[in-house]
């Protein structure tokens, strides 16, 4: 059984002080997983929302150790509370938008209960568009110097944080509830079987071996790679927020002109892993499934070779 909280406590280990690990992080992890293994195991909704509740908790006072880091300049702090404000803006934004999709398909009143079950699957796609926007509106104008530079990319830590959690444990409970009521108010009993989506890590390792072992290949490819992409998912809050901060343009046009294609791009990218690797099998699935990260993170690193060979040689090319 995968206990919750091991990656979380290393992260803690870098980030805050020996005092608040033992004192304030340990602590709270000890008490998350006795209340994970505690609870009932068919219920996998109650150990999603303990896990939602305990790593909250636990990101809160590591949030705390991170912006701790000592921002002197106003225009800093003032760039960091913009760029909070416009996240979470366009996290709100993108949210209700992806939620009008499923929700439209349900007859009659739209409850609470279908928001929550729903909530799991928005927030991971939510979270990097926010990213994205958010350091793009919050820096422009603005130069990213390195402490600014250090708290933005340990918040995008964390959100790929809060982004893996959902993805591993409340987006399949939530999914799998959300079917089942649509179905209930459709007319139909009985339980539903479960998509690649509403399958935990688990048990996609698991029928991925299983679909392999009867030569089903590409049966096998579509649960690994749904299994990778979680993980690359994740990821994804980081990739992009350093994509923003390294290569955006200071002009606020170019910022936002430059996050929307990043997006797109990214879009674009994960259909195109999923049929290199699952459709086409000429990459891995695993490769395919963290294409649109590789990318990204190439060209970012071309780029920023590019100027810097450019800045070079301005230098040299300068009258002394």
């Amino acid at each position: 059984m995968m206990i919750p909280g091991r990656a979380l406590h290393r992260l803690a280990a870098r980030i805050c002080s020996e005092k608040t690990l033992e004192r304030v992080v340990e602590p709270a992890l000890a008490d998350l997983q006795k209340e994970y293994r505690g609870a009932d195991a068919s219920s996998v909704w109650r150990r999603a929302w303990i896990v939602i509740a305990g790593y909250s908790a636990i990101l809160k006072a590591m949030a705390i150790c991170a912006v701790s880091v000592s921002v002197a300049a106003t225009d800093e702090r003032r760039a960091l509370i913009a760029t909070l404000i416009w996240s979470c803006l366009i996290f709100v934004a993108a949210t209700v938008l992806l939620l009008l999709p499923p929700l439209s398909i349900v007859e009659g009143n739209v409850s609470s209960e279908y928001l929550i079950q729903l909530l799991p699957q928005a927030v991971p796609l939510a979270i990097p568009v926010g990213v994205a926007f958010g350091v793009a509106f919050g820096m422009a104008g603005r130069t990213a110097t390195r402490s600014v530079t250090k708290i933005i990319l340990l918040s995008a830590v964390f959100a790929s944080l809060v982004s893996f959690m959902t993805l591993a444990w409340a987006m399949p409970a939530g999914n799998q509830a959300y079917r089942e009521s649509v179905a209930r108010a459709a007319g139909h009993s009985g339980p539903l079987r479960k998509g690649f989506s509403e399958m935990t890590l688990s048990e996609l390792d698991r029928e991925a071996v299983i679909a392999a072992s009867a030569g089903d290949v590409h049966l096998a490819n579509q649960f690994a790679w749904s299994f990778h992409f979680r993980f690359a998912l994740a990821a994804a809050n980081l990739v992009l927020a350093g994509f923003v901060v390294v290569v955006g343009s200071r002009r606020v046009v170019l910022r936002s002109i430059g996050a929307l294609v990043l997006c797109l791009a990214y879009w674009a990218l994960i259909f195109t892993g999923e049929f290199l690797s699952v459709y086409r099998t000429v990459v891995p699935t695993f490769a395919g499934a963290w294409l649109p990260n590789l990318v990204l993170i190439a060209t970012a690193v071309v780029i920023v070779s590019s100027r810097s060979s450019r800045l070079r040689a301005s230098v040299v090319e300068a009258p002394h």
